[in-house]
């Protein structure tokens, strides 16, 4: 094998430790999915979040958009805290009626949110009813985690991530082959 192959070779196969990582990486995301799924991993119990009191003086569609992903869309509503402090910035799903955020202005909520988790609101409170329910957005993040599980736990993922680290082990191999005979050819040259 001429050199320059052999260099090349060596080059390309220097990358199998991507594949060596990915593999694993995909099986790993595939049992933290399935994870999220199950029980109340996917939610928040209503014990665990905040609760805000006041009145909301602005509402607005988000739109973000990503390179690689699809658009993400939401709601946004701006919570002036009875207590006083700084305004708070509460965010709903974009599912929810438009109608029903909009209004939301000038009225008095009390209202549920992950703090942790880009102030993800699961229940708006006003005059006493429920606009947003609990249970709604419980419902409705489970399905969200069950989706992605089942999309990433097919056969076919982790058929992709046993061949992905096969070909990563291999080509491990191959480049620490190709690394001894090129430094046996250059030792013997020298």
């Amino acid at each position: 094998m001429p050199g320059f192959v052999r260099k090349i070779l060596i080059f390309t196969t220097g990358y199998a430790w991507l594949l060596l990582i990915a593999g694993p990486g995909l099986i790993g995301m595939s049992v933290w999915s399935h994870w999220k799924a199950e029980g109340d991993h996917a939610y928040k119990p209503r014990e665990q979040l905040e609760t805000l009191s006041g009145t909301v003086t602005s509402a607005a569609e988000i739109t973000v958009k990503r390179k690689r992903r699809a658009t993400q869309k939401y709601y946004e509503i701006t919570v002036t805290p009875e207590a006083g402090g700084a305004e708070r910035k509460l965010r709903i799903d974009h599912s929810t009626p438009s109608a029903l955020v909009g209004n939301l202005i000038d009225e008095k909520i009390s209202a549920l949110f992950d703090g942790d988790d880009s102030n993800i609101t699961y229940e708006v409170v006003t005059n006493g009813q429920p606009v947003i329910a609990y249970e709604t957005t419980r419902q409705r993040l489970l399905a969200e985690a069950q989706s992605s599980a089942q999309s990433l736990s097919g056969a076919g993922m982790w058929i992709l991530a046993i061949l992905l680290t096969l070909a990563g082990a291999g080509g491990a191999w191959v480049n620490r082959t190709l690394c001894r005979t090129d430094d046996t050819l250059q030792a013997a040259a020298a």
